[in-house]
């Protein structure tokens, strides 16, 4: 595949036809793979970016961009697969001949197969990342035709999106029973972080999955639901520092990000050899944020 050396200056429309080149004399390369190798020639283009041109002519999904190259561009003629294109193509029909089957399936059994299914893919999330793990490995895990995890996830991103749901909806529990134990907002506060770094400083696959890496964005549909979990977990702690009686100069928003800025930290210099467990670096956090700096109105 070339290039030409004025690849930086390129329109929109010769990015879209670059994206789409690449679809259709490489259909098994993903997004990110498209927009790595596109960046090393110096066009600035995003996996997200790489999927939405996909989208708009049918070729999101690795099968349908087999199919085109099968078929040939609209004034060409047949394109001719290799034989790992044309194994996968085979694999993919296949897949989907099961998952049609799939949804006789009782739906007693499949609850049971979608909780196994989640703590799979977190465990290989985990030690993966998002990028580099495929749907194939999961399925392979818990035992199931790769079709059959289509029964219960439309794609790749919506199984991460689900384990990271699952992840914080279980942090979510826990801080909710701990603030409602607690009347004194500053024990409330110092009870909450507590909790939050139980989790956090888990080495448990869920943990791990909802950790949060600045340095990493998601495909913009996926991010957008990530998001919104992040929300539903610091508007717990939004709630928290609104209750206390701080200072009327204090920032609450500042402290609060100050404080989720802190509590995420601890991963990067924690060690469980350390003289304080996870609970009570929580609550000393507390300590040092809120007790000095801030005069408490009592």
């Amino acid at each position: 595949m070339t290039t030409s050396p004025s690849a930086s200056s390129r329109s929109k429309p010769d990015i879209e036809a670059r994206v789409l080149q690449y679809g259709l004399e490489q259909p098994t390369l993903g997004q990110f793979s498209v927009a790595q190798a596109l960046q090393a020639e110096g066009l600035k283009v995003s996996a997200s970016t790489v999927r939405n041109i996909w989208k708009r002519h049918g070729l999101e999904t690795s099968y349908l961009r087999l199919l085109a190259k099968s078929k040939g561009s609209e004034g060409g003629g047949k394109a001719e697969l290799n034989q790992d294109e044309l194994s996968q193509l085979k694999r993919e029909r296949r897949n989907r001949r099961l998952a049609a089957k799939a949804k006789g399936q009782d739906e007693a059994v499949s609850a049971l197969r979608r909780e196994e299914v989640l703590l799979a893919a977190a465990r290989i999330f985990a030690a993966k990342g998002y990028a580099e793990t495929s749907l194939r490995e999961v399925a392979a895990a818990t035992g199931i035709q790769p079709a059959s995890l289509y029964y219960h996830f439309a794609s790749k991103e919506d199984l991460f999106a689900t384990v990271h749901h699952l992840g914080i909806s279980r942090v979510n529990d826990a801080l909710d029973a701990t603030i409602a134990s607690y009347e004194d907002p500053w024990k409330r506060l110092e009870e909450a972080c507590a909790t939050a770094l139980k989790f956090q400083l888990n080495p448990s696959e869920l943990a791990v999955v909802v950790r949060v890496d600045p340095g990493i964005r998601y495909p913009a549909r996926l991010q957008r639901r990530i998001d919104a979990d992040r929300a539903s977990y610091e508007d717990r702690f939004r709630l928290l520092i609104d209750g206390l009686p701080l200072h009327a100069k204090a920032d609450r928003t500042l402290l609060r990000l100050t404080l989720l800025g802190a509590l995420n930290w601890t991963r990067v210099w924690y060690r469980p050899s350390g003289p304080l467990s996870a609970e009570e670096i929580g609550r000393q956090l507390i300590r040092i944020v809120f007790g000095y700096g801030f005069q408490r109105v009592r």
